[in-house]
């Protein structure tokens, strides 16, 4: 604690004196000190929480951030992404490690809040800076951290590619954002499945791809009936659907309605059941069906936009990535003859709810 005195009476008193209120401040503030040094681990709380941990089921945790940006970190990814970690008898394993190595200290914190045994394995859904650039924080852990083949080779890509962005001179803003920041890719990649067995919890990761991206893959906790999605899964949040293959994540999305499991953590917001990925998969549908349609009856890119008003329809956060959606999708059906458009199975009309 500071205390902060006024420089017109501090001139006037007389020198090596201190006040009678100072003093008793400075006594105060001592004690305080003292008194949270004696306070057990599980009081002191981080600094710059932001977030909040949900046990969704026994052993299994989500640190949920809230929807706020970093100003440190990939500008492109400065909002921070859900993280998830499993806690068995034998070590911990941890799905996605938010957007900066200092988010994922904060999820390491949490971790070991609730077990001292080692974090075994990471895994990363995708290669997206917002569930990777915590990887270096596990480092110290001699975690083995893991991703799909082509998660692994955009990461290398990615590390290459911001090296390149540093080198400018006129990057000193982003020279200033990524200090301290190491892209960490993985240490072991899986092309299909990969089966992880540990305290007796089995874990599959599971490719994905083709969808949001090259190399989604989801984390299955078979005993749990818990499935992480990354980025396949936007929870409340506008999806990022830089060159994705709608019509393939539409697809997937359906696949995965269909398996046995009674909640899905999405990248960002609240985890949620079937109703809640199904309305996901619906805005897909009716998006792209809309674009579709526009296109198809020869109006612009401009007029689209007008005419959807997304962030008007849906009252999600990262509203930045609504015009953005409406460009890639417009720009695939424009070049492929609406032959990309999926199909929707379901009654056309006013858009799916957002409540």
């Amino acid at each position: 604690m500071w205390i902060f005195e006024d420089r017109r009476k501090r001139r006037a008193r007389t020198p090596g004196k201190r006040s009678v209120s100072t003093c008793a401040a400075t006594v105060v503030c001592s004690l305080l000190l003292s008194a949270a040094c004696l306070l057990p681990p599980a009081y002191c709380l981080p600094v710059h929480g932001l977030y909040e941990i949900q046990e969704i089921k026994p052993g299994v945790f989500i640190l949920i951030p809230e929807d706020v940006t970093d100003p440190d970190g990939e500008p492109q990814f400065s909002r921070r992404a859900n993280a998830g970690f499993v806690v068995t008898d034998e070590g911990a394993v941890v799905v996605n490690t938010m957007n900066t190595p200092f988010r994922a200290r904060e999820l390491l914190y949490e971790i070991r809040r609730r077990t001292d045994l080692p974090v075994r394995y990471v895994i990363n859904t995708d290669a997206h800076p917002d569930v990777v650039l915590g990887n270096e924080a596990f480092m110290a852990e001699k975690s083995a951290i893991i991703a799909t083949t082509p998660a692994a080779a955009e990461m290398r890509e990615y590390a290459r590619d911001l090296r390149r962005r540093l080198a400018w001179d006129e990057n000193w803003r982003l020279q200033a954002r990524m200090r301290g920041i190491h892209p960490t890719p993985p240490t072991q990649t899986f092309d299909t499945e990969l089966r992880i067995k540990l305290g007796g919890e089995e874990i599959r990761a599971v490719r994905l791809s083709g969808g949001h991206s090259n190399g989604d893959a989801v984390v299955h906790l078979g005993q749990q009936r818990v499935v992480f999605l990354g980025h396949l899964f936007e929870s409340g949040f506008f999806p990022r659907l830089d060159q994705s293959d709608v019509r393939r994540w539409i697809e997937i999305l359906r696949e995965l309605e269909s398996w046995d499991v009674d909640l899905y953590v999405p990248a960002h917001g609240p985890p949620g059941g079937k109703k809640e990925l199904a309305e996901f998969r619906r805005y897909l549908e009716w998006l792209s069906n809309e674009i579709a349609t526009r296109v198809a009856e020869g109006k612009s890119m401009g007029e689209v936009k007008r005419e959807l008003k997304l962030t008007e329809t849906y009252r999600w956060s990262a509203r930045e990535l609504a015009s953005r959606a409406v460009e890639e999708i417009y720009q695939q059906s424009f070049k492929n003859g609406n032959e990309t458009a999926p199909q929707n199975r379901e009654p056309a009309g006013l858009p799916p709810s957002n409540d």
